[in-house]
């Protein structure tokens, strides 16, 4: 969940894709009827904090 960057409500991802294994492109949308504003977001792994050792 993202807040609107025009008024600050709630937005709800519409889509979302892979674009790497680390980052996400995602389509928003405002939940406020009166704005609807749609934007597009890109969130990615900045940093890894605390990685466990898997058994394979």
């Amino acid at each position: 969940m993202m807040r609107c960057s025009l008024c600050s409500s709630v937005s709800h991802i519409r889509t979302s894709r892979y674009i790497t294994e680390q980052t996400k492109e995602s389509y928003y949308q405002c939940t406020r009827l009166e704005c609807s504003c749609a934007f597009k977001t890109n969130e990615s792994v900045s940093k890894i904090i605390k990685r466990e050792h898997l058994k394979k």
